[in-house]
């Protein structure tokens, strides 16, 4: 089993070929491919404009079906 690895998420890379990600703009760490996501660039920046609506599945008082 491998230890957790930590990247800064302004160095992380999705790679869309096999979906690990690493800390290399230039390869993928797992296959080598060069088909990289900046991870920070789909992220929001902004924390105020991020709205979040938390529910419960089952809402108090209702039967599920």
């Amino acid at each position: 089993m491998h230890e957790p690895a930590f990247v800064n998420l302004g160095e992380a890379y999705l790679c869309s070929d096999c979906e690990a990600v690493g800390n290399s703009a230039n390869r993928c760490p797992r296959c080598g491919s060069d088909a990289l996501i900046a991870i920070a660039r789909a992220i929001p920046r902004h924390r105020d404009t991020i709205r979040l609506t938390c529910e419960p599945l089952e809402k108090p008082g209702l039967k599920a079906a």
